[in-house]
């Protein structure tokens, strides 16, 4: 079993895809699909289920998986263990990101990265499902590290770091019967028409969450992804929004009333605790939450 048949496995197993695996490593997909032909018969199992261009792993495959992550992990470690020897830190970080990181530039934190480890390569990961899926992902390693919104502080398997948080606020159409109102109860709104993000996602999840404890259900009308447009639609009287404090006072309160609320809009960066993290990952998480700090 050799170290190119373990990458080529692990890339085609996250890509479900020859092609996306091959591109993901730069090499041709020939060299991938005879990689790992030889590595199934080198284990007398199929690792995955072709079917025409689909690609599923296979029962040995969903078992190779953990391991093969292991396995990449340790040789990680002891490049890792070598580089520090010689004052070198190199390697390649996944990082899950939202599209709202508050405070945080992480523009910023990416150029300082590159001026100071130039072998340091950040691969960014926009969620598009969510931070339930973004925790999942560290979890099981697809993701080195990941920023995300978590209500709840302690979750098995992952340490948080908060980088940021904020006010939230009610934003309701300037016409709304309860504009003008310096607070509102819960009860008060549960049969609002609510414009959110889909489930999943961690600000939906700490609203969902604040409604259930009262035994109250909401109906959401209309879901998105992008804060900026969720205030757009609250402008056109399509429904009500819980949104960070920041973005109406970045865009303005024309058309609206902002009420404010007990809660936080939170931003956590998320590792995993089940394995030491490489010295690339800690020169990525020293970045964030220093320049974190000098937001604050």
């Amino acid at each position: 079993m050799q170290l190119s048949q373990i990458q080529y496995f692990l890339a085609v197993a996250e890509q479900l895809s020859f092609t996306r695996g091959a591109q993901e490593l730069n090499v041709v997909q020939s060299a991938v699909s005879a990689g790992i032909k030889q590595l199934e018969r080198e284990l007398g199992a199929q690792l995955f289920v072709r079917q025409g261009r689909s690609v599923r792993l296979a029962p040995a495959g969903e078992a190779l998986l953990p391991r093969a992550r292991a396995i990449l992990a340790e040789v990680d470690g002891a490049r890792d263990a070598v580089d520090a020897g010689g004052g070198m830190v190199r390697g390649t970080v996944s990082l899950g990101t939202l599209s709202y990181l508050g405070a945080l530039d992480m523009g910023k934190v990416l150029l300082e990265i590159h001026r100071r480890y130039p072998e340091v390569v950040v691969k960014l990961r926009l969620t598009v499902e969510g931070t339930r899926t973004s925790l999942a992902a560290v979890q099981e390693g697809t993701l080195n590290l990941a920023l995300l919104s978590v209500s709840n502080p302690q979750v098995a398997g992952i340490a948080l770091h908060e980088i940021h948080a904020e006010p939230m606020v009610l934003v309701i159409p300037a016409g709304h019967r309860l504009a003008g109102r310096q607070q509102v109860d819960l009860s008060e709104i549960a049969g609002e028409q609510y414009v959110d993000f889909p489930e999943g996602w961690g600000n939906r999840t700490t609203i969902d969450s604040a409604f259930s404890a009262q035994g109250l259900h909401r109906s959401v009308r209309t879901e998105v992804v992008s804060l900026d447009f969720a205030l757009e639609l609250v402008r056109q009287e399509l429904g009500v929004a819980f949104l960070p404090q920041s973005t109406v006072e970045r865009s303005g309160t024309q058309g609206i009333w902002a009420v404010p609320v007990p809660r936080k809009w939170r931003i956590q960066l998320a590792r995993a605790t089940n394995r030491q993290p490489t010295a690339a990952e800690d020169v990525v998480m020293r970045a964030i939450l220093a320049k974190a700090r000098n937001a604050i």
